[in-house]
C-alpha cells in the first residue's frame, strides 16, 4: 500500500506488468495527484529503467513526479498492448488492464499536478537561455533575485 505525502490523494490504482530491460516486473501501479508511484513485487527496476530511486516505506516503492510526465497513450509493447508513459528521457512501458482509462487518467491527474521543484525549474529555464535561478539566503532561506549582493528578505550579505 502507498504511503501518502501531504496532499496526495490517490487517482487510480491496479496491477501491472512494467516492462524492463531486464524483464517484465509486475506490481501495483498508483497514479496519484502528484506522482505514479509502482510498488514492485521482487527485485526491482533496474537502475536507469525511468523509476526514481526507491523511497516511501520499504525499498520496493517507486516515484515519479507527474511533473515529469510528457504524455500518456497506448502502444505497441514487445508483449502486446501497452500503457506507454513519455517522460523527460525515458519511456516506460507498461501492461495495464484498462489502457484508455489509464492514458486518461494519468493525462488529466498530470493537467492538474504540481509544477517542478523550483531548483528544477530554474535549471530548466537556464538551458533555455532564460534569466538567471535566483539566490536562496544562508540565513533566512528565502529566495532573492539573481546578481543581488544582499537577501532581499533579512539583509544578509551573499
Amino acid at each position: 500500500m502507498v504511503l501518502l505525502q501531504s496532499g496526495e490523494t490517490p487517482i487510480r490504482s491496479g496491477a501491472v506488468v512494467v516492462q524492463t530491460q531486464a524483464g517484465p516486473r509486475q506490481g501495483t501501479l498508483t497514479l496519484t495527484n502528484v506522482a505514479l508511484v509502482f510498488e514492485v513485487n521482487g527485485a526491482p527496476p533496474p537502475p536507469g529503467d525511468g523509476w526514481g530511486p526507491a523511497g516511501g516505506p520499504s525499498a520496493n516503492e517507486h516515484r515519479i513526479g507527474l511533473w515529469r510526465v510528457r504524455q500518456a497513450m497506448g502502444a505497441k509493447g514487445p508483449n502486446g498492448p501497452v500503457l506507454q508513459v513519455n517522460l523527460l528521457a525515458r519511456v516506460l512501458l507498461i501492461q495495464v488492464d484498462d489502457i484508455p482509462g489509464w492514458a486518461a487518467a494519468v493525462t488529466e491527474a498530470q493537467a492538474h499536478a504540481p509544477p517542478p521543484p523550483p531548483e528544477v525549474a530554474a535549471r530548466h529555464a537556464m538551458k533555455k537561455g532564460g534569466p538567471a535561478p535566483p539566490m536562496r539566503c544562508n540565513y533566512c532561506g528565502r529566495l532573492t533575485p539573481a546578481g543581488a549582493t544582499k537577501c532581499s528578505s533579512c539583509g544578509a550579505p551573499f
